[in-house]
C-alpha cells in the first residue's frame, strides 16, 4: 500500500498579528489569532520587523496606541525593580507582562486610518480580555509626586495629627515614598488627606506653618500644587474605583478629608455631602455598635473607636453651627488612654468627646428643626450650666488644649443665642433664659486662651476656628447693642468693656491663618455702630498690622490683675447681681 506523503505543516508565524502588535497584547500566532477572531478584526501578518542592534530585547517606554495621542510627562522614569510582572499605574488596566509585549520598531509608522475603531478593540462584555475599552487611547494617570505626599503628611502629623489622631504614622510616611505601586483606594485616601491639610492650614497664602519639608519640596524641583489642585486631584482619584465595594476605614477617612478640604472652602453642600457619606459609613461597617470591637485585635479595634469618636465630634460640631441633625450616638466606649501608645494625645481627645456628650440629640432635632415652640424645648440652661465645669488638661498638648477650650466656651455662646431666640417666642418661659452678659464673660476667657497660645496652634483649627470667633463676636456685638449706658458702664468695670473685646476679635480675625478672615468684613458691617468707625477708614487705619502685636490696651492674659475673674476657679455671674447664677469655666492655662 503506498503512503501518501503527509502534507506539510505550516509553521506559526514568528511575530504577532498587526492587530497584537500594535496593542501590544500577547497574540498565540495563530491565523486568524484568537484575539482577532474573537473581536472579528482582520486578521494580518504583512507588517516586517526589521530588528536592528543586539540580540536581546531593549525595553522602551509604553506608548499610547493612538499616535497623535500625547502623554504628560510622567512623576517618575524608573521601573520597579521587578519587571518581570510590571502593572500599568491605572486600576482599571489588566495585569500586564513585558515578557508578552511585542514592541515595534522605532521607526514604524502606519496610517491612523488603518487603526480600528476604538470601540472594536475590546468588548466590555468579555471575560478573558487583557485591556479595558475605556483606556483606549488615554495615558495612565500621573499621580502626585513623593516629596508632595511626604511634604503633606509632615505637615499633618505636625498640626492636625492631634486633633485628627486617626492615622498610623510610620504606614502613613511609607506610603508616600512609592505612589506609584499604591491601590487606588489608598492614593486616594493619600490625596484627600494631602488637599485637606493644604486647605486647613492655608498653605496657598503666607501662612504661618512653615515646615521645612514642606519648603523642601519646592526647592526639590516639584512645584507644589495649589488647595485647590489637589482637592481636584483627590476627587479624580475617589472616582477611580467602586466606593460601595470593599468599603472600609480608608473610604472612610477619604470621605472624612474631602468633607474637612469642602469645608474649609466654605462650600457647605459639598462639605455636608461627603460629611454624611462618612457617617453612613459609620454604620455599615458597623462602628456604632460595641459587639463589632470584640472580634478585633487590641490595635485595630482602638483605631476603630478614634475614627467613630472623631466623626462623632465633627459632625456635632459642624451641625450645630449648621442648623442639621446628627445621626451618631455615643452607643460605644471610648478609646483607651493608658494602654494607648500616646495616653496624653488619647486623653486630650477624650476631654473633647466629653464636651460634645453634653449636647443632647434633642437639642439637635430643634435646632434642625427651625427653633420653632412645636416640640420640647431643650434645657439651654443645664447644658450651659454643665459645659461651665473647669476641666483639667494638665500635659495636653497646645493644639488640643486650644481646641478645648475654645469650644467649650464657643457652645456656651450658641446656648444663649438659643436661649435668647426661645425667649422672644410667645409661651416661652424666663427659667430657660440664660444671663444677658454671658457672651461678654465666654468671650473674655477665648481671648485669654488665644492670648496664652501660639498664632499655630489657633490657626491649625481652619475654618471652624474663624466661624466660632465670629460667633462669639456677633453675640458680644448683640449684648453691646442692647445694653444702656449705665449698664455697659456698669458691665466695664466689674468684667471688661464690650467695645474692647471686639476689638480683640476683630484683630485676632484679621490676621487668621495668615491673613484677613473671609469673616471679618462682615464682623465689621455688625460692629460699625458699636465701635463708631467711619466708613472712609480703611482696615489698617483701626487694625495693629499683621507684624505686631496686638496693642497693649487688650489685656487678654489671664494672669492680668485687671481681670481677676479669669483667674482659675469658677466664675459666678451671681456675683454680678445676676439671680441665675450661670458659671463660666476656668482656663487651665
Amino acid at each position: 500500500m503506498d503512503s501518501q506523503p503527509s502534507p506539510t505543516k505550516e509553521k506559526p508565524p514568528k511575530q504577532a498579528c498587526d492587530n497584537c502588535r500594535r496593542r501590544k497584547i500577547k497574540c498565540n500566532r495563530q491565523f486568524p489569532c484568537d484575539k482577532c477572531q474573537r473581536l472579528l478584526l482582520s486578521c494580518s501578518y504583512s507588517d516586517v520587523l526589521r530588528r536592528k542592534g543586539p540580540k536581546f530585547r531593549t525595553l522602551y517606554p509604553l506608548a499610547p496606541i493612538h499616535p497623535l495621542a500625547s502623554r504628560p510627562p510622567s512623576i517618575s522614569t524608573e521601573w520597579p525593580p521587578d519587571t518581570s510582572a510590571c502593572q500599568l499605574g491605572s486600576p482599571a488596566s489588566p495585569p500586564f507582562t513585558v515578557a508578552d509585549a511585542q514592541y515595534p520598531h522605532p521607526d514604524f509608522t502606519d496610517p491612523f486610518t488603518r487603526l480600528p475603531p476604538p470601540e472594536l478593540v475590546s468588548s466590555p462584555d468579555s471575560t478573558n480580555s487583557l485591556f479595558d475599552s475605556s483606556t483606549v487611547g488615554a495615558a495612565p494617570p500621573v499621580r502626585l509626586s513623593a516629596p508632595i505626599l511626604l511634604a503633606h503628611v509632615n505637615v499633618f502629623l505636625k498640626y492636625l495629627f492631634p486633633i485628627m489622631p486617626v492615622v498610623r504614622r510610620e504606614r502613613l510616611q511609607q506610603n508616600c515614598h512609592q505612589p506609584e505601586r499604591l491601590s487606588a483606594q489608598r492614593y486616594a485616601f493619600l490625596a484627600s488627606l494631602c488637599a485637606a491639610t493644604h486647605i486647613q492650614l492655608k498653605l496657598d497664602g503666607a501662612a504661618p506653618v512653615s515646615d521645612p519639608a514642606y519648603a523642601q519640596a519646592g526647592m526639590d524641583g516639584h512645584p507644589m500644587m495649589s488647595g485647590e489642585e489637589l482637592l481636584a486631584e483627590a476627587v479624580h482619584a475617589r472616582k477611580e474605583y467602586d466606593v460601595a465595594d470593599g468599603m472600609n476605614l480608608e473610604s472612610l477617612l477619604t470621605s472624612f478629608f474631602l468633607f474637612a478640604a469642602y469645608g474649609n472652602l466654605d462650600k457647605q453642600d459639598q462639605a455636608w455631602f461627603y460629611l454624611c457619606q462618612a457617617t453612613s459609613m459609620v454604620f455599615t461597617l458597623g462602628l456604632h455598635r460595641e459587639s463589632s470591637y470584640s472580634k478585633l485585635n487590641a490595635e485595630e479595634a482602638e483605631e476603630r473607636r478614634r475614627v467613630f469618636w472623631l466623626l462623632f465630634v465633627t459632625e456635632r460640631g459642624y451641625a450645630l453651627q449648621q442648623a442639621r441633625p446628627v445621626m451618631l450616638r455615643n452607643s460605644i466606649r471610648k478609646p483607651q488612654v493608658l494602654s494607648s501608645n500616646d495616653p496624653i494625645l488619647a486623653y486630650g481627645f477624650i476631654n473633647l468627646i466629653n464636651v460634645f456628650e453634653k449636647l443632647s440629640v434633642s437639642l439637635y432635632d430643634w435646632v434642625s428643626a427651625g427653633g420653632g415652640v412645636d416640640g420640647d424645648t431643650p434645657p439651654t440652661s443645664s447644658i450651659q450650666s454643665s459645659l461651665a465645669k473647669a476641666i483639667s488638661l494638665d500635659g495636653v498638648s497646645e493644639i488640643q488644649k486650644v481646641d478645648i477650650l475654645i469650644t467649650q466656651q464657643w457652645l456656651q455662646a450658641m446656648m444663649w443665642k438659643l436661649s435668647m431666640t426661645h425667649a422672644t417666642q410667645p409661651g416661652s418661659r424666663d427659667d430657660a433664659v440664660l444671663p444677658f452678659h454671658l457672651p461678654v464673660l465666654v468671650g473674655k476667657a477665648v481671648m485669654g486662651v488665644i492670648s496664652a497660645a501660639s498664632q499655630g496652634a489657633v490657626d491649625a483649627h481652619g475654618i471652624g476656628m474663624e466661624q466660632k470667633l465670629y460667633d462669639l463676636g456677633t453675640s458680644v456685638a448683640d449684648v453691646s447693642r442692647s445694653l444702656s449706658t449705665k449698664a455697659a458702664h456698669t458691665l466695664s468695670e466689674s468684667t471688661i468693656d464690650p467695645r474692647e473685646l471686639l476689638w480683640g476679635i476683630l484683630s485676632t480675625l484679621s490676621r487668621i491663618r495668615g491673613s484677613q478672615s473671609y469673616l471679618f468684613p462682615a464682623l465689621i458691617d455688625q460692629c460699625r455702630g458699636i465701635l463708631q468707625l467711619d466708613c472712609s477708614l480703611s482696615m489698617s487705619d483701626f487694625l495693629p498690622p499683621l507684624t505686631t502685636a496686638p496693642p497693649a490696651i487688650l489685656p487678654w492674659r489671664i494672669d492680668d490683675p485687671a481681670f481677676p475673674d479669669l483667674v482659675p476657679g469658677d466664675v459666678h455671674l451671681q456675683d454680678q447681681g445676676d439671680e441665675n447664677g450661670a458659671q463660666v469655666s476656668e482656663i487651665p492655662f
